[in-house]
């Protein structure tokens, strides 16, 4: 899936970032608590999307002027990656799901590494995470379970994303962020 790690990535949000706060970052997801990146500026933009209606709507009457869509085009600084302790899903194998399940169920940041790359489990996730949890696929934590949910989750479809889940990894391996035009 990846021949090497890139250093242009892209971040859609509704919201300005003058800077990267991992804390602002949701709770319960794929890889824990923090900031997100995508390979593909297409699936930043899809994500950008998603994050305007969910802010619109949570808003609860506010009108929607009141939010905007941005796309960042962010920059990694090379060179410190080898001084980093990265967690790389090449495919959304059983590993993946294992590590998905756990970052999903624990919150936060249930492990050790500073930056994880893998597939981005897409918007039928948390669908087919509750149909697993309820046991809906068969038991729970059972390698028959857990293919059916990889099934269900077309794995051959996703997009590559990137994860920092610690502030000083962020300060140290973003080199810049820029808003860029997505239209």
């Amino acid at each position: 899936m990846y021949q090497e790690l890139n250093t242009t990535l892209y971040h859609g949000t509704a919201s300005v970032i003058q800077r990267v706060n991992v804390r602002l970052g949701q709770d319960r997801k794929d890889f824990g608590k923090g900031f997100y990146m995508a390979v593909s500026k297409k699936q930043a933009i899809g994500m950008m999307h998603k994050k305007y209606r969910e802010a619109v709507r949570r808003s609860r009457g506010k009108r929607d002027n009141v939010f905007t869509e941005k796309l960042y085009e962010i920059k990694l600084d090379r060179n410190q990656y080898s001084y980093l302790k990265i967690k790389i899903f090449h495919v959304a194998d059983i590993e993946w799901l294992d590590f998905v399940l756990l970052c999903r169920e624990m919150g936060g940041v249930p492990h050790n590494y500073d930056m994880v790359i893998g597939p981005t489990a897409d918007d039928n996730t948390a669908f087919c995470l509750k149909a697993y949890w309820d046991g809906l696929y068969g038991k729970i934590g059972s390698n028959a379970a857990k293919g059916i949910l990889l099934n269900n989750l077309e794995t051959e479809n996703l997009g590559v994303q990137y994860y920092i889940g610690k502030q000083k990894v962020a300060e140290q391996l973003i080199a810049s962020i820029n808003e860029i035009d997505w239209r």
